[in-house]
């Protein structure tokens, strides 16, 4: 967990996530799911660090991920999973989902992915909702 000002501290390439713990402070508000090769340069004009803000985002969930294909699908993965609602990109359909989730070693996220993609299903939460996911705290 990252603090939103001491992101320029980090120029480690990264997927990260903006986020704040809700009231209880158990679990994770997830605003924004993103990847960079510099988080620090990344963090310096983000375009979405005054709305998350805004919606009370206070710090920067974040993993250090070397490779610019595993940033990539592990984003996917993220975005499809939370849908965090300041991405403007279009949450990932069920078929991204579950290709990401393959990648990423994630078996049991791929195969509710791959089913949903079968039934013809849509997304359960629309990209255009605009009420954040929560994850687990540590």
């Amino acid at each position: 967990m990252i603090a939103f000002s001491e992101t320029r501290r980090v120029s480690e390439p990264c997927v990260y996530l903006m986020a704040h713990r809700d009231a209880a402070g158990g679990i994770h508000l997830i605003h924004y799911a993103g990847q960079t090769h510099n988080l620090g340069e990344r963090f310096a004009g983000h375009h979405q660090l005054d709305a998350a803000i805004a919606r009370g985002a206070t710090h920067v969930l974040a993993m250090r991920v070397e490779s610019e294909q595993d940033r990539r699908a592990l984003e996917t993965l993220l975005r499809y999973e939370f849908r965090p609602p300041l991405n403007e990109e279009a949450v990932p359909e069920h078929i991204h989902g579950w290709r990401a989730a393959q990648y990423c070693g994630r078996p049991l996220l791929a195969t509710r992915a791959r089913q949903a993609h079968l039934a013809g299903s849509r997304q359960v939460l629309p990209s255009w909702t605009r009420t954040p996911k929560s994850a687990p705290g540590r």
